[in-house]
């Protein structure tokens, strides 16, 4: 009688440890954050593809055929992580455009032009993110928080804010390693001026960066 007890005990004991183990591997699923800390610098490059009049939902540009600008670019900064799950952003955007030439959809002027030209901008915005099991990293820009001052161009001097800003990447395993791109497609809005751009202008960009660990 007493050893049945005893079996008993045995068997309701590690019936329990059984449920805890459970239970610690529910809380470490990958959807669980994981926070990181530091400052990276990072260069990285990619393309615009800006749509004045916005996207379909089938992610081409809204009106007639040719209506949307077409920007490669280059860029060079640091991000800096917190452990909470957020940070911020700066970086030096160097970027190059094609001509474009569409009737303007809310004149004056009756159309937008833009040349072929060459510029430089200061970007800055504050970010939240999160971190998985398996090293993957997603980055969102806070909203009203992204804005892009002209330094060096035709539009030198304006400031143009942006919503939508997404990146997507993986951790090494080490930590001291960030790779990032532009992950599915996103579309990002203009929410102030851009130049003499309708209000509907929105943005896809399709890009890359390397960052690296510089210190906490």
């Amino acid at each position: 009688m007493n050893r049945n007890i005893r079996n008993l005990v045995v068997i309701v004991i590690i019936t329990v440890i059984a449920l805890f183990m459970l239970a610690a591997c529910a809380t470490t699923s990958s959807s669980v954050s994981q926070g990181i800390r530091g400052q990276y610098a990072f260069t990285g490059g990619g393309a615009a593809l800006i749509a004045p009049l916005g996207f379909e939902t089938n992610l081409k540009p809204k009106g007639p055929p040719g209506a949307y600008i077409y920007q490669t670019f280059s860029v060079e900064g640091v991000y800096r992580f917190e452990r909470d799950g957020t940070g911020s952003f700066k970086a030096l955007n160097h970027s190059a455009i094609l001509p474009f030439t569409m009737p303007n959809p809310n004149p004056p002027p009756p159309t937008i032009t833009i040349p072929s030209s060459a510029a430089s901008a200061n970007v800055k915005f504050s970010f939240h993110y999160t971190v998985t099991e398996d090293r993957k990293i997603t980055i969102t820009a806070d909203p009203g928080t992204y804005s892009s001052e002209s330094k060096y161009g035709p539009s030198a001097g304006s400031i143009s804010h942006i919503d939508g800003m997404a990146r997507t990447g993986f951790i090494s395993p080490d930590g001291k390693m960030i790779i990032l791109t532009g992950g599915a497609p996103s579309v990002m809005s203009f929410v102030a001026p851009f130049g003499n751009m309708p209000p509907t202008t929105q943005m896809i960009l399709h890009s890359s960066a390397v960052l690296f660990y510089q210190h906490d």
